[in-house]
């Protein structure tokens, strides 16, 4: 099954619904994380690997709750009904998230990824996790990109709004929340791309071919 990286990457999985199931039986992620939905604190961004102090965590949640009025927000349940927008509207949402993000990353300690991750946690059905695996290959395949979070976040939002993303999307999700209750659709896109970028670093770095995955 194929899947696109910011519409310009194309990496096929050949067993995705396995593989998904392989991370999360292996991973504390799943059980620490994804399995509190829907009743997850936003103190839970600490076990997927945000280590943001107390104090830190607590100027972002008053900051989040301030701005739960956002439009985007309302699509935490319907990320479909977000990608059926057309392109002008879902701009306007990002450019409206973008500022949120730089907010955040305004506060010292926070970065993109932290921020992202807070909003994952509070939003999981709607807000992507941009870590710096991810942002590191989306600047090498944007060598003009200056770090600038709208730019980003609607490159992923048009990335998933198009096929075979959507498509293959939807059914990897159909099938995989019959075994693996409680992952979004953006988590599960997150599973694919982290395991696609993963592959590829150790092919490079260490001459690995995998099977169960190609570009």
């Amino acid at each position: 099954m194929k899947f696109l990286l910011f519409s310009k990457i194309e990496f096929e999985v050949f067993d995705p619904v396995a593989l998904i199931e392989c991370y999360c039986f292996q991973s504390d992620f799943y059980k620490n994380y994804d399995l509190l939905l829907p009743d997850r604190k936003l103190e839970a961004v600490s076990k997927i690997g945000a280590r943001i102090p107390n104090e830190l965590l607590q100027k972002c949640k008053e900051l989040i709750e301030r701005k739960e009025s956002l439009p985007i927000f309302g699509y935490d349940d319907n990320l479909e009904e977000f990608l059926d927008l057309c392109d002008e509207v879902i701009e306007n949402h990002v450019r409206d998230l973008s500022n949120l993000v730089k907010e955040l990353t305004d506060i010292s300690g926070i970065g993109l990824s932290k921020a992202t991750k807070i909003l994952h946690t509070r939003y999981p059905g709607i807000i992507p996790m941009i870590d710096n695996q991810l942002r590191g290959e989306y600047e090498r395949i944007n060598q003009e990109w200056r770090g600038e979070a709208d730019t980003m976040l609607l490159d992923y939002y048009h990335n998933l709004k198009r096929d075979p993303n959507r498509q293959n999307l939807s059914q990897v999700h159909e099938a995989v929340s019959k075994t693996v209750p409680k992952l979004t659709k953006v988590r599960v896109f997150d599973i694919l791309w982290w395991s696609f970028l993963k592959a590829k670093t150790l092919k490079e770095n260490e001459g690995i071919n995998w099977s169960t995955m190609k570009w």
